[in-house]
């Protein structure tokens, strides 16, 4: 009964990573992408961070 549950397991496990496994992910081009695609968040949440900041020094000094 045990071997059963486990091997159900092992099949659907198997399955799930058969259907989401995407080989174009790791290719050179879609990994630089990926990299400059996060490089553009951090700077437009750094840039939003900064802009927050100032307009609450701003609003402090009234």
């Amino acid at each position: 009964m045990v071997r059963l549950i486990i091997l159900i397991l092992v099949i659907a496990v198997g399955c799930w990573g058969w259907e989401n496994f995407k080989p174009e992910d790791f290719t050179k081009e879609s990994i630089e992408a990926k990299f400059k695609q996060e490089k553009t968040i951090n700077t437009v949440q750094k840039t939003r961070e900064k802009r927050r900041m100032e307009a609450e020094k701003i609003m402090d000094q009234f």
